[in-house]
């Protein structure tokens, strides 16, 4: 597994920014990360355990879902502001739409449905390559 992390923590405690490899590894290297971040904030541990799962979801899906050979790489960054937490994971696949989780739908795909639920915002882009996006309010602990 190879983990980057930048610099910014030095010079920004409000920002964490790391580069994981693309690997069945990334999703708990990535919730390790966010929870160390997070914990350092003023946020209750349900803010810190929803940010959590949503990250270890979304870094799981950028593993799991782009049409690409190994290696590849997945991007991490997060930012606490005074009001949310805002999580950025992007990889070098080339996007999807969106689409609603079935109700009567067995095995996987929470993930969307997740963010959708428990973000007060979160959005897709897909230029040049793919980056999903949310924010949780910040609760004070």
């Amino acid at each position: 597994m190879t983990l980057s992390t930048r610099a910014s923590q030095e010079r920004d405690p409000s920002t964490l920014e790391l580069e994981l490899e693309r690997s069945v590894d990334a999703p708990s290297v990535a919730r390790a990360a966010i929870v160390g971040f997070c914990q350092d904030s003023d946020s209750s541990p349900s803010t810190i355990a929803t940010v959590m799962l949503l990250v270890s979801e979304v870094v799981t899906n950028a593993v799991v879902h782009p049409e690409l050979d190994p290696p590849g790489k997945v991007e991490l960054f997060a930012q606490l502001g005074k009001e949310t937490i805002r999580v950025e994971v992007s990889d070098e696949g080339t996007g999807f739409t969106p689409r609603k989780r079935s109700p009567g739908q067995l095995g996987g795909g929470f993930g969307l449905y997740l963010l959708e639920k428990e973000s007060t915002r979160w959005g897709v882009e897909s230029t040049p390559h793919t980056k999903v996006w949310f924010e949780v309010a910040v609760t004070p602990a």
